[in-house]
């Protein structure tokens, strides 16, 4: 019996003399517990697959997988981003930040519309203001543009006076002449200019208008006007030309028109600019055609100005249905194409 002991006891003890006996059993202990080296599985930038118990440090941006005992995902560490999807990215931040943005700024400008405005005919009658307010001041130039049709039609008595006695016109009523119709030009320039504002202004506060009906869930008006887009600024008597070829045929029908309408014995003509007289009994019709071009590249102009004298009561304005039909038909005249 106690040599039986002996053996077992030296069977155990045995290892202990061996190390390299030792080191294998720790290791397979150490597998069979989990404390296997693990298995990386990652791709380098030719493509190809290697099967690695670490990745090396100069292929960690192309991402791996770390794999089980059983070869099973355990881990899987994406690409780092290339230069391009960084740049990508921040562009994608950049719309959302700007988006955001834009929402708030919305969301403030509908609020101060909404505490500005409690109805929508509080917003019309704003309309309604700003355009007056445009209008006083084409009545300032209409005030001077009379000034200058009365001096002109003096140059134009002094000049003919001249030429019907044989002599030269004095120099310096040329130079008054030019000088009067180039202040015709430049104040019917600047009429043109108002009414664009003014259609600027319908059209701005038409959006808004809309805006803020959707903003309080209001239905729109049933008897609201359409802006009238087919003439330039919703004005009839304005008609835009581009072009020598297309400018010219322009002013040729609107000379034509201009002359249908009023006494061509009485016409005074400079350049760029015609005006028409007709008198009757009552009234007195002064029709003002002019040319005008802010910059060589912008648009050619061409105005029809209809203005009414009545002689009886001395007014500026006639209720006369003939000159607004002369005025409106103005546009469909001359752009005819």
């Amino acid at each position: 019996m106690r040599s039986e002991n002996a053996r077992q006891s030296n069977s155990l003890i045995e290892p202990l003399r061996k190390p390299w006996l030792l080191a294998t059993l720790v290791s397979v202990c150490c597998s069979s517990l989990g404390l296997a080296q693990p298995l990386y599985r990652w791709v380098d930038e030719n493509g190809e697959v290697h099967y690695t118990d670490s990745v090396p440090a100069t292929e960690s941006k192309q991402g791996h997988t770390r794999l089980s005992d059983q070869g099973l995902h355990t881990e899987v560490v994406p690409p780092a981003p290339t230069e391009a999807e960084l740049e990508k990215a921040k562009e994608l931040e950049r719309i959302k930040e700007e988006e955001e943005r834009r929402i708030a700024e919305q969301k403030a400008a509908d609020q101060r519309l909404l505490d500005r405005y409690r109805t929508a005919e509080e917003l019309e009658l704003t309309r309604e203001g700003k355009i007056a307010g445009v209008d006083s001041l084409i009545q300032v130039k209409r005030d001077l543009i009379r000034a200058n049709l009365t001096r002109r039609q003096k140059l134009e008595m002094q000049k003919r006076e001249a030429l019907e006695s044989g002599k030269p016109v004095p120099s310096q009523i040329t130079a008054d002449i030019d000088n009067t119709d180039a202040q015709i030009r430049a104040n019917y320039a600047a009429i043109v200019d108002m009414e664009y504002q003014k259609t600027a202004i319908r059209r701005e506060f038409s959006e808004l208008l809309e805006h803020y009906r959707r903003l309080r869930n209001l239905a729109a008006p049933q008897d609201s006007e359409p802006l009238d887009t087919g003439t330039v600024g919703g004005v009839k008597n304005l008609v835009s030309c581009k072009g020598i070829a297309e400018c010219t045929r322009y002013w040729e029908r609107a000379l034509a028109y201009v002359r249908a309408h009023s006494d061509p014995k009485t016409e005074i003509a400079g350049p760029g600019l015609m005006i028409g007289f007709r008198y009757d009994d009552k009234k007195e019709r002064i029709l003002t055609l002019t040319w005008t071009q802010q910059a060589a590249d912008r648009p050619v102009h061409l105005f029809l100005d209809v203005q009414c004298i009545d002689k009886q009561t001395g007014s500026l304005t006639c209720a006369d249905a003939e000159v607004e039909q002369v005025r409106d038909g103005f546009g469909e005249a001359v752009a005819q194409d």
